[in-house]
């Protein structure tokens, strides 16, 4: 299977309330390809993306962290 990361016009609120879905609900954060969907949606100037229609999104493990603890991990990754 292959990664396909669909466009989302609208940005994610990382602090979304609950008429608005968070970055968790749209993207799987540890998915092998998340870099990968990332630079396709810079590539297509894409606002946002989402992860909801990719054949993979149910077959990778979901975040067992919040968003900051993720950014803080990658960040000291790279």
């Amino acid at each position: 299977m292959k990664p396909c990361p669909t466009d989302l016009p609208q940005t994610i609120n990382p602090e979304a309330g609950p008429k608005r879905a968070g970055v968790e609900s749209h993207r799987n954060l540890n998915c092998y390809h998340y870099d990968n969907c990332l630079d396709e949606a810079v590539r297509n100037g894409w606002q946002s993306f989402t992860c909801a229609k990719c054949p993979l999104y149910a077959h990778t493990a979901p975040p067992q962290q919040g968003i900051e603890a993720y950014a803080n991990q990658r960040r000291s990754v790279m």
